[in-house]
């Protein structure tokens, strides 16, 4: 078990739901029913997944939680490439697009980390 705290990527998807919530503030209900909120959720299980990950037993597990973080960042670009698509004055969309790139690829190595560490406690 580690902390969450120290690891610079559970900082990075915490700044990057606090940009979100900010620049999502444009997309109310008249304009893109449902996909703020959709795109608030997924950004807000980036880092609670990678902290759920980091208090986990084993590498495994920790690994399992990361995955998950992972695909929350695929989904939150997804839904933000179609709100600045839909709302194409959405401040900053690209600028936390790439974040989010960079986030993910953290997270990729990470779980590549765990995955190796998980591997050769078991062999």
């Amino acid at each position: 078990m580690h902390d969450y705290h120290d690891l610079q990527v559970w900082h990075r998807a915490m700044d990057m739901a606090v940009r979100i919530f900010s620049i999502t503030r444009q997309l109310t209900a008249a304009n893109v029913p449902g996909l703020r909120n959709q795109i608030c959720r997924a950004v807000l299980s980036i880092p609670a997944n990678i902290a759920e990950g980091a208090r986990q037993e084993t590498s495994a597990q920790t690994a399992r939680f990361l995955s998950y973080a992972i695909g929350s960042t695929s989904e939150v670009e997804s839904h933000l490439e179609l709100a600045r698509r839909l709302v194409p004055t959405i401040p900053d969309a690209q600028g936390s697009l790439e974040e989010l790139v960079e986030i993910r690829r953290m997270l990729v190595a990470l779980r590549a980390f765990h995955v190796r560490r998980s591997k050769a406690l078991l062999g």
